[in-house]
């Protein structure tokens, strides 16, 4: 179910750029506000009560990263991206060594099926954190791994994404989650 569901994600992406109306400039302008680290990120994370009891072990040392990372996977399919970030982000300050709280920040920065696009704080904020993920995916698992190398065809550096570069990454995700999947 985890890989189906992020497959499906990707491909819906695809599938709905160039179809949607273009937002209002007020909606697609930086809605990051002061959120350009990850600390800033992390900031006023709390663990919640009654998120349901989704758990997906990673490779941390931290049970209470690993709670984190868990509560972001379940704001992450509830579609409240913003919280999952703050979610992973606190995960990451809890365990700098645990690569998927690294991706998680990434995936959830990124373009989305209600926000197909991505400012230049986000992008700068989830590169940095792929890049992270990524010098620690050794120390994780092969599933870790596979997800993190996939999620790196999702970005094209630290550049924002829009309508105009974004299709080709996104289907070069899509087809990358298609063979982990598999």
């Amino acid at each position: 179910m985890f890989l189906t569901w992020f497959t499906l994600n990707a491909l819906l992406l695809v599938a709905t750029l160039g179809r949607s109306t273009p937002l209002p400039a007020a909606v697609a302008a930086d809605t990051t506000g002061e959120r350009r680290t990850l600390e800033d990120w992390a900031r006023g994370a709390q663990l919640f009560e009654g998120l349901g009891n989704y758990h997906r072990d990673v490779a941390s040392g931290s049970r209470e990263a690993q709670s984190y990372f868990d509560q972001g996977m379940r704001f992450l399919w509830a579609f409240n991206h913003d919280e999952a970030s703050r979610s992973f982000a606190k995960a990451a300050l809890l365990d700098s060594e645990c690569a998927s709280c690294y991706w998680g920040i990434a995936l959830a920065l990124g373009p989305n099926y209600n926000m197909q696009m991505m400012e230049e704080a986000r992008a700068r904020v989830a590169r940095d954190a792929l890049s992270s993920a990524e010098r620690l995916a050794p120390g994780a698992t092969p599933i870790e791994r596979a997800l993190i190398r996939a999620l790196a065809h999702r970005y094209a550096g630290a550049q924002p994404l829009g309508p105009e570069n974004i299709t080709p990454l996104l289907a070069a995700y899509a087809s990358e989650m298609r063979q982990v999947a598999r």
